[in-house]
């Protein structure tokens, strides 16, 4: 899969998510991502402020 099409995939699962499907959609693109491609870093605005959120929730960020 490409990275225009995981990203794409991800858009549309992100536009039917509820509270209960949102976290676990953002840890299975995330957790993709990084072992297809290695890190997580130079995504869309949109798709990191979702891994930010997550981020959060994690209490990883301050």
């Amino acid at each position: 899969m490409s990275k225009e099409s995981l990203i794409e995939s991800f858009r549309m699962e992100m536009k039917d998510a509820d509270q209960q499907t949102y976290t676990a959609s953002v840890d299975s693109f995330t957790n993709l991502w990084d072992y297809q491609y290695g890190y997580l870093e130079n995504l869309p605005a949109d798709i990191e402020d979702h891994i930010t959120n997550r981020a959060w929730e994690f209490g990883m960020l301050e």
